[in-house]
């Protein structure tokens, strides 16, 4: 005689999972009194896995907090385990009011970002569909030491240097 779960029952404790973990969600939602700052604090480096996970996910799904917190989204976004559930939190907002608010924070990462950080910067841009302020990253490449970040300057010119252009006009 087995004693192990049948499949509907494996799925049926998974539906009651789910089901208990949105009840939590709204429960935070609507009833912590600091979020953004329990939510900050669950974005930074000293949180563990789950906890950046969770804020993530949360986000993605309760997006009011994402303005507060673009900050650190973005630089979340330009960590390769990360950029992904970064980029869908922050591409919850309305592009009208996004771009203006992401515009600041990506320019100030200009100055510092090797080419890698350059690539996940222009991957926000594109998921975002932010192509003018993705344009000003592509010119920014060529006042750069770094021959790798010119390279993916030109990629990038090539795969999207139409959609900034025709934005422009």
């Amino acid at each position: 005689m087995s004693t192990s779960p049948s499949d509907g029952e494996l799925w049926r404790a998974f539906v009651e999972a789910q089901r208990e973990a949105h009840r939590r969600q709204a429960d935070f939602h609507t009833r912590a009194r600091d979020r953004p700052g329990i939510l900050r604090a669950a974005l930074t480096a000293g949180a563990g896995p789950w906890e950046r996970g969770c804020a993530l996910d949360f986000l993605a799904a309760l997006p009011e907090d994402v303005p507060a917190l673009l900050s650190d989204l973005v630089d979340l976004s330009l960590s390769h385990g990360w950029a992904l559930a970064a980029r869908r939190a922050i591409g919850t907002l309305p592009h009208d009011d996004l771009v203006p608010l992401l515009e600041p924070l990506v320019l100030e990462h200009l100055d510092t970002a090797d080419d890698d950080e350059y690539l996940r910067l222009a991957e926000l841009l594109v998921h975002v569909g932010a192509w003018d302020l993705l344009g000003r990253l592509v010119a920014h490449a060529p006042v750069t030491d770094d021959p790798n970040t010119r390279e993916a300057a030109d990629d990038l010119t090539k795969s999207y240097g139409p959609m900034w252009r025709s934005e422009s006009h």
